[in-house]
């Protein structure tokens, strides 16, 4: 997967999250534009699930005290309680009553690679 592909797909990420944050009824969200990142709504869910475990065991250290890790976990939920519907509602099959098709405009695409590139003319400023 190159750069830019994942950069579209972590746009993508946080395009699902703020519909499912103002949505909450555990639909997915789905553009048809996606379907070359995740293979269709199946795909997208699968990669959500996986977003939600690789989060968890980023900020969850079982290491804690207990009162921490509730505390972490609970902020977690809250934080991602739309996806969490989302992924509790595709515990089977993504059936098309569950996906919610976007329509109208979505969010710019991600800037090319090449606009984000930083010039220096005569090398780079050091703060004294």
């Amino acid at each position: 997967m190159t750069w830019t592909e994942t950069h579209e797909r972590i746009r993508i990420f946080h395009e699902v999250e703020a519909v499912a944050a103002t949505d909450m009824s555990g639909a997915l969200p789905w553009r048809e534009e996606w379907a070359q990142y995740f293979n269709g709504p199946a795909g997208l869910v699968a990669a959500l699930r996986a977003r939600w475990n690789h989060m968890c065991e980023a900020q969850l250290d079982i290491r804690t005290n207990e009162d921490e890790l509730d505390e972490t976990s609970a902020r977690l939920r809250r934080s991602e309680a739309g996806i969490l519907e989302i992924l509790k509602h595709a515990a089977g099959e993504v059936t098309p009553a569950r996906v919610l098709n976007l329509a109208g405009p979505r969010h710019a695409p991600s800037p090319s690679s090449r606009s984000r590139r930083f010039h220096f003319h005569g090398g780079p400023v050091i703060p004294a």
